[in-house]
């Protein structure tokens, strides 16, 4: 028997059908890729009527080669055929590609010549971040590989920007850091370590600096630094939904 109300079916708007759709790879680690969806959804939400289209596929790292490459630098190769498979298996309902990992971006030319879709670099939007910022000397935290690997050193080059490195052992100490929060430690001593570098930092000139790896952001929030953090998961994900949302073009 009919009621007397037909069920109503709600077309999907032009607006949502044109919208852009990111995919993320994610995983490295986990507590931060919901970090990363949940600041994309916030900002998304400042600049739109909808939330935005995210795919994200959460790569199944094993924990032997976390620790290889974080604590030791080593093993990264390991990371690649991961990555690479996270790609295909998203892509085709992607409009572009995002990884909310500033260590795995030493695979970034061979993730765009994997991809049929943009890949967005972690890495050149914050050197774009820094440029705007107006400083000069910039401060870097991060894992032993991303130094290692200089893959900030040139973006920042380019723009006349100066940065200031940990000691070696600092350098070191950070990933073991890392190391400790991607296992769920946040104490008040491992915040109290990166806030004493950082201070090092700014005695030696730095105007601000860089939390070059996304994990950094689970442990030290800018009330606690004496310098201005430039967080490179905030500064991708401010990035991503300036593109989903259509205020930039992809």
């Amino acid at each position: 028997m009919k009621t007397s109300e037909e069920p109503k079916f709600f077309k999907v708007s032009e607006n949502v059908r044109s919208q852009k759709t990111v995919g993320v790879l994610g995983g490295f680690g986990p507590e931060t890729t919901a970090e990363f969806y949940m600041s994309l959804i916030g900002k998304s939400r400042r600049l739109g009527d909808r939330y935005p289209k995210i795919l994200i596929n959460n790569i199944a790292v094993p924990f032997s080669l976390e620790e290889e490459a974080v604590k030791n630098a080593a093993g990264l190769e390991g990371f690649l055929p991961l990555l690479i498979e996270g790609v295909k298996l998203i892509e085709d309902k992607s409009d572009f590609i995002v990884l909310p990992c500033n260590t795995l971006h030493v695979f970034i030319d061979e993730l765009r010549d994997a991809s049929g879709k943009p890949v967005l670099s972690i890495i050149e939007e914050t050197a774009k971040a820094v440029k705007s910022s107006g400083a000069k000397k910039v401060g870097l935290l991060a894992s032993l590989k991303t130094f290692k690997s200089c893959l900030f050193d040139a973006k920042l080059a380019e723009n006349g920007i100066e940065m200031i490195k940990p000691e070696s052992r600092q350098q070191k100490r950070l990933s073991e850091i890392i190391h400790l929060i991607l296992k769920g430690s946040k104490s008040n001593e491992l915040k109290s370590e990166v806030v004493k570098i950082i201070g090092e930092m700014k005695n030696r000139g730095a105007e601000n600096v860089i939390l070059g790896c996304t994990d950094f952001q689970l442990l030290v929030k800018q009330e606690d630094s004496p310098l201005r953090l430039i967080d490179t998961m905030e500064v991708l994900a401010e990035s991503v939904s300036r593109l989903v949302m259509g205020r930039e073009p992809l």
